[in-house]
């Protein structure tokens, strides 16, 4: 008796053994590209349905790889050898077998190569959803801003506005567009994204990324309002609120900024490191604003203290390190920066080395920075800027680390170089930036020299928002 054949929303077929797998899977495809909670669940339904399915095996792995978690790394493995069985119990398509490729690939340590191969599967099936989010998802993490731009660009307007999954591919693209610079366009594409796909969070945060880089803080807090409309989403709903209290920041909002820090960023006190870099980030911030956040440092430091021999992503180390500065926490910190160090020189993985080598001079440009060794920060972190692209996240993310610079060039006296990167800065966001508005204005108050740097040490930072 023959297998009978089934295809996914996106028409593609299917080596699945039932209906009740494959609407499962149609279930877990939306939910996936919606960054809803329930895709694990969806997940899960799939496989109770078919335990066979070699595709949802290999899909699975790769979602555990993406969270970056070393304890991770042996149930993907897990995933891989159950792919390949199930392989051998009934012929899969060429397409599935890509995807159990991919995972293998990324397990030994070629991102890189993962990616490329997931976009190869769209050549032949360009309206592969699976393939085109996760190696979205892989180029957003490698920090290959390019790739990631160059695949939706040539696939997404093939996402005309009958498929069921348009708004969300649109939605990737839009991200794409705007961390490429190409705001207007960005916007455009986010926008009509979530107006086809309402539970489209990802497209929504690309709205916010643009509405961040362009300086319009208050169409930034309306167009994320109250967060109703990302209720569905996963823990992507926290990073979301961190854009809101970014928004509410510049406008020097900053008692309710605190309010959503602990209210939405850390109302679940994970150790994911995407959670964990929103509340880093946006406390280090809160601290350059002179900013009391009371012992908010010590709940991070306790999550980011059992990840310090993680070594998955140089983003992810570096957020876990600036959590254990913030609570004093030096020696783990310094554990963090010295495995960057090593993995700089020696890791098999050419992404994770490459990534390590402007992590370490970051890591220990923080350490300095947390020292009082202003100097020496503004030197590692000055020495480490132009390779940060990647060590992966955001332009809204790694912003961070240029707050901390331009702070250590203010505090060790290198005003002239500090006021051209503000100058930068501002024409960048189309002249509105508090923070680059106040570090000016700071500067051209004070006579140059050391006294100068003396007297901008000891200013209180309230003035930076």
């Amino acid at each position: 008796m023959s297998q009978p054949l089934y295809h996914d929303l996106s028409g593609d077929s299917l080596t699945i053994a039932n209906d009740s797998a494959r609407l499962a899977w149609n279930d877990t495809l939306e939910a996936l590209l919606a960054h809803a909670a329930a895709t694990p669940e969806h997940l899960a339904r799939t496989l109770a349905s078919d335990p066979d399915f070699a595709l949802a095996h290999a899909a699975k792995g790769l979602m555990l790889l993406s969270l970056a978690r070393a304890e991770l790394l042996a149930p993907a493995r897990d995933c891989l050898v159950t792919a390949r069985s199930s392989a051998l119990l009934r012929p899969i398509t060429r397409r599935e077998q890509m995807v159990i490729e991919a995972l293998a690939l990324w397990l030994d340590d070629t991102p890189r190569r993962a990616a490329e191969r997931l976009e190869a599967i769209l050549l032949a099936h360009p309206h592969d959803v699976l393939a085109l989010k996760l190696s979205h998802g892989l180029r957003f993490m490698l920090g290959d801003q390019r790739e990631m731009l160059a695949t939706l660009h040539r696939f997404a307007p093939g996402f005309g506005e009958s498929h069921p999954l348009a708004g969300y591919v649109h939605g990737c693209y839009a991200f794409a567009l705007e961390e490429r610079g190409l705001y207007a366009e960005a916007e455009r594409t986010g926008r009509h994204a979530v107006s086809l796909s309402p539970r489209d969070a990802w497209g929504r945060h690309a709205v916010a990324h643009v509405l961040e880089m362009t300086g319009r803080a208050d169409e930034g807090v309306a167009w994320l309002g109250d967060g109703r409309e990302i209720a569905h989403a996963n823990n992507l709903r926290f990073h979301i609120f961190w854009h809101l209290a970014l928004f509410r920041l510049e406008r020097g909002e900053t008692a309710e900024v605190l309010r959503l820090y602990d209210d939405e960023i850390r109302a679940e006190p994970t150790d994911d490191y995407r959670d964990i870099a929103n509340g880093a980030s946006l406390l280090a911030r809160l601290d350059y604003a002179g900013v009391d956040v009371g012992d908010r440092w010590e709940e991070l430091a306790a999550k980011a203290g059992g990840r310090v021999q993680d070594g998955r992503l140089v983003f992810a180390d570096l957020h876990y390190l600036l959590s254990l500065l913030g609570a004093g926490q030096r020696d783990a910190a310094e554990s963090i920066a010295q495995s960057l160090v090593r993995d700089a020189h020696a890791h098999p993985s050419r992404e994770r080395a490459e990534a390590a080598r402007s992590g370490a001079l970051a890591a220990h440009g923080l350490i300095a920075f947390s020292e009082g060794d202003h100097a020496e920060a503004a030197r590692l972190l000055g020495a480490a800027r132009s390779g940060l692209l990647a060590i992966g996240g955001s332009h809204a993310q790694r912003d961070l680390f240029e707050q901390a610079h331009i702070e250590s060039l203010i505090r060790a006296g290198s005003h002239d170089l500090a006021a051209r990167i503000l100058e930068q800065r501002l024409a960048r966001r189309g002249g509105a930036n508090r923070f680059a508005m106040r570090r000016l204005a700071q500067l051209r108050r004070q006579p140059s020299g050391r006294l100068a740097a003396l007297a901008v040490a000891a200013t209180p930072l309230a003035i930076a928002h």
